[in-house]
C-alpha cells in the first residue's frame, strides 16, 4: 500500500502488486528531486515518467500502435466511462458509481468526474 498525493493535494492509498513494488522501489531516488512540469514545481521520489513528457510519450506510442491518439487525457475519459459501465453493471447506484470513479481518478468532487463521462 502506497500513500499518494496528487495535484491539488488529494491524498489517497493505492494498492500495488508486490512484483511492481519491487520494480518501483528499484527506481526510488535517495532524495526527492524537484522537477518543473508545465511551470509548476513538483517533488519527484521515483525515476519514472510523469507529466508532459509522459503524456507526449504516451501519445507517440499510441500513434505508432493504433495510428491515432486521444492523448493521456483521452485515456482518463475512456477509463471513467468504462469504469462507470462496469460499476453500474455490478448493481451500484449511479451516485455510488460516480463517487467511486471520482475517488479513483483523484477528484475531490464527483461533479468534476461528470465531465469525463461525455
Amino acid at each position: 500500500m502506497y500513500t499518494v498525493q496528487g495535484k491539488g493535494g488529494l491524498i489517497r492509498h493505492v494498492l500495488i502488486p508486490n512484483d511492481l513494488v519491487v520494480q518501483l522501489e528499484q527506481r526510488r531516488f535517495n532524495y526527492p528531486v524537484t522537477v518543473k512540469d508545465r511551470k509548476i514545481n513538483y517533488l519527484q521520489r521515483y525515476d519514472i515518467g510523469a507529466g508532459k513528457r509522459w503524456s507526449d510519450s504516451f501519445s507517440k506510442a499510441s500513434k505508432r500502435a493504433l495510428f491515432f491518439s486521444t492523448g493521456a487525457h483521452g485515456l482518463r475519459h475512456s477509463y471513467a466511462r468504462e469504469r462507470m459501465r462496469e460499476l453500474l453493471a455490478l448493481g451500484y447506484r449511479r451516485v455510488q458509481a460516480l463517487e467511486t470513479v471520482s475517488q479513483e481518478m483523484g477528484h475531490f468532487r464527483p461533479e468534476i468526474t461528470e465531465v469525463y463521462l461525455v
